[in-house]
């Protein structure tokens, strides 16, 4: 009796500490769960709401950046779009590395989508896929998600690790605006 006792204290206390390790090295632990269900299928725009882009004389970079600037919606970057959407906007820029596995990312993604929206035309909200860019992910030194950062003149000025409320972001911004 007192061998199965020890055996099970064992059991426990090993499955404790590996999850202690996990937690500390990667900041984020990876939802399983999520991982074996299959992607939502992407989301189809009518055609009305899409904006007719050859009806302008603007090149379509300038005009792109212009639409997202001031659109109020939560821009998506990689690593080649992060010059342009990023470094070189006008406007300061709240920058989401996150990924789709990580569960405090995903629970702030509505707090994200409302300062877009009230913010719109003076602060830019980008995310960063850090599965997808892991360069920029090394560049910005990014060890756990959600990581945020306000980039104004193309360079960091502020920066918060962890899930964020909406008033946490909104103090965060109104710093630099």
């Amino acid at each position: 009796m007192a061998m199965r006792r020890l055996w099970r204290w064992q059991v426990v206390t090993a499955g404790l500490a590996l999850v202690l390790l996990v937690a500390i090295g990667a900041g984020c632990e990876r939802d399983e769960q999520a991982e074996m269900e299959p992607e939502p299928a992407p989301v189809e725009v009518p055609e009305a709401e899409v904006p007719d882009q050859t009806a302008t004389e603007e090149p379509a970079g300038e005009q792109a950046q212009s639409l997202t600037d001031a659109s109020g919606e939560i821009v998506m970057a990689g690593e080649s779009e992060f010059d342009s959407q990023v470094l070189q906007s006008e406007i300061p820029v709240l920058v989401d590395f996150y990924a789709d596995w990580c569960g405090p990312c995903r629970a702030m993604h509505p707090a994200l989508e409302a300062v877009a929206e009230e913010y719109a035309g003076r602060v830019k909200v980008v995310q960063v896929n850090v599965d997808n860019n892991p360069n920029l992910a090394q560049q910005y030194n990014i060890r756990s998600i959600p990581a945020l950062f306000v980039i104004k003149g193309g360079q960091a000025v502020d920066q918060v690790v962890g899930q964020q409320s909406e008033s946490e972001l909104q103090r965060l911004l109104n710093k630099h605006i």
